[in-house]
């Protein structure tokens, strides 16, 4: 860089309040009127411009859909914000919500420096990522220009807690100002936390009425700790840590000061003769309130509990309710105002619900979480299962956007951590839909299981490859296997449809029957489970069931999927034939 010359700009440093406004969906209302657009925007500004001075500011800069803008003090940038949202009100009313022009608006104290020509700094980024938490009719402000706003008793100032903004690498502490918009984004509600894993604290539980074992409120929660400690989405607090907190008594806002936990695990246990009752309670540490309750039954020799049915049953309902939770706690919310394990689990919810709506969510999450902090494995692998969901959705691995994204993001899960187990079980998905090569896929399965042999989700698709390569016994062990871990619950239906096609590859079409329509009954959107029911029933002799579940396949695949129709399968599958077959059997008899 050569030496600054006698004619260099000459730069100042000062620190001024800098605000963006700027407008929302501006692109759209271009494209739909653009001459209306132009006229209100200038007539937008020429108030701007005319208001200004009275308020200590200036406009530093008009960006054709935006403004940025500075002030000497906070007062003076709140009046001007509050002035330009009226001024919005005012001219909006009486047009469509369509044809409104909305603000949002976000404003920060900025140290930057400055030449005859403009301004720069890291702050004056850092007002433009405020402006994007800020809804429709919004303003938000950092933390800092708040503090020296001062006492605002004519004012609604809401705290919105840490928010993650964009290629900003900590978190922002920003205010709301004034009432929410008319789509309000950041309610006020935080978690502490940067981690992909929230934290759940398992206290003692409550026992009345002992078994005549003598199992203990301090053994149920040693065995809870056990079995939630091999978790990939939870993390569980040491027993050690959690021994003196007194059970359901415990105040919960300690728990969380003490242990950093999110969640609290509770509960009593009843015996009577060799039946053991459960009530398990989570609570969510920050607001106190119950987020999932439920009781449990079982034999009291299934409880001796860690590996007991009524254990399994516990911690499978318990991974339910925090990823229900998660998903529940980011409805209505912007992705940089939610934790990361709360983009992480929500997005593993709504994948699997398989509808477009709710997977295009999912994929932006990830995303989001991809570009908040890079090196991650968990984030790519995730997104990495997206995409081969869509491909087993397509029902034929045909060269796409959605294949070519499997593998880069399996690929990039592997560069991140080459030993993450969930890297490379995805990895392998991706190369059996993805690039059809059903031998790379083994690889990957057994180096997975080699690392973590009870890993559920590598024994399912294990077992689903054991299935597509026609080897029906070996798929239906691997697939018992599978089954007796603790699958998630919005993954339940892949393990059901697993169990079904390879109980349908074993011979067994009965038992292909009751796993198939359990698969759908948990998920109709699920496709390759409907397959599976379709040619089960064409086995079957199942004729006229076969063409009503035909006529639900077409319906739900789409018209324009002809390929998929015929070819449901990937060409290394040694049952592809079959499944083609029996699918055009079916589509026969309706015609």
């Amino acid at each position: 860089m050569p030496a600054p010359t006698e004619h260099a700009p000459r730069l100042t440093r000062t620190t001024k309040v800098i605000a963006v406004a700027d407008v929302v969906e501006s692109v759209r209302l271009m494209e739909q009127d653009e001459q209306e657009f132009i006229l209100r925007w200038q007539h937008f500004v020429a108030f701007v411009e005319q208001r200004l001075p009275a308020d200590g500011g200036r406009i530093h800069k008009s960006l054709g859909d935006g403004l940025m803008m500075e002030f000497s003090d906070p007062q003076g940038c709140v009046r001007a914000a509050l002035a330009m949202r009226a001024w919005c009100t005012e001219t909006n009313a009486g047009l469509p919500p369509e044809d409104q022009v909305q603000l949002r608006i976000g404003a920060h104290l900025a140290d930057f420096v400055a030449d005859d020509y403009d301004i720069y700094g890291t702050d004056v980024n850092l007002a433009a990522r405020i402006a994007s938490l800020a809804g429709p009719g919004e303003i938000v402000v950092s933390a800092a220009l708040r503090e020296r706003l001062g006492p605002q008793p004519g004012l609604l100032l809401q705290d919105l807690g840490t928010c993650h903004l964009k290629h900003v690498r900590e978190p922002v502490h920003a205010w709301r100002i004034g009432d929410a918009g008319q789509a309000p984004v950041v309610p006020v509600r935080r978690l502490a936390t940067h981690s992909l894993r929230p934290t759940v604290a398992v206290l003692p539980f409550g026992v009345h009425a002992p078994p005549t074992d003598g199992l203990t409120g301090e053994a149920l929660a040693d065995d809870i700790v056990a079995a939630l400690a091999g978790s990939e989405q939870l993390q569980v607090v040491s027993r050690l840590s959690t021994a003196h907190f007194g059970g359901a008594k415990a105040d919960l806002d300690e728990v969380r000061r003490a242990l950093g936990a999110h969640y609290v695990l509770t509960g009593r246990a009843r015996g009577g003769g060799a039946q053991l009752s459960l009530y398990v309670e989570l609570a969510d540490a920050l607001n106190g309130h119950v987020a999932w309750a439920r009781s449990f039954q079982g034999p009291l020799r299934e409880a001796d509990f860690g590996e007991g049915n009524l254990m399994r049953q516990v911690v499978a309902a318990v991974h339910s309710a925090v990823i229900a939770h998660e998903l529940d706690r980011s409805r209505d919310r912007p992705l940089p105002a939610l934790e990361g394990f709360t983009l992480l689990l929500a997005a593993i919810g709504l994948m699997h619900r398989l509808a477009a709506v709710d997977v295009e969510r999912a994929c932006g999450m990830l995303e989001h979480l991809i570009e908040r902090g890079r090196g991650q494995p968990a984030p790519h692998a995730w997104l990495a299962h997206l995409h081969v969901l869509r491909l087993r959705q397509l029902g034929v691995a045909q060269p796409g956007p959605d294949a070519e994204e499997a593998r880069r993001h399996a690929a990039s899960a592997l560069q991140c951590d080459p030993g993450s187990v969930r890297a490379l079980t995805v990895q392998g998905q991706a190369w059996l839909y993805a690039a059809q090569d059903a031998d790379a896929a083994e690889e990957c399965y057994a180096q997975a299981l080699s690392a973590r042999p009870d890993d559920t989700l590598t024994l399912l698709l294990q077992a689903e490859l054991r299935a597509l390569q026609g080897l029906g016994a070996a798929a239906r062990e691997l697939a018992q296997r599978a089954l007796a871990t603790i699958p998630l619950e919005p993954m339940r239906y892949l393990y059901d449809g697993v169990a079904a096609l390879s109980a349908l590859v074993a011979g067994d079409t009965h038992t292909a029957l009751e796993w198939a329509r359990r698969a759908v009954e948990r998920n109709p959107h699920y496709l390759p489970g409907l397959r599976t029911l379709v040619v089960a029933q064409v086995l079957q002799g199942q004729v006229a069931e076969a063409r009503r579940t035909a006529r639900r396949l077409a319906a739900r695949q789409g018209a324009g999927d002809a390929r998929a129709a015929a070819h449901p399968l990937p060409a290394c599958s040694g049952v592809a034939a079959l499944f083609a077959d029996a699918l055009q059997q079916a589509r026969a008899v309706q015609r």
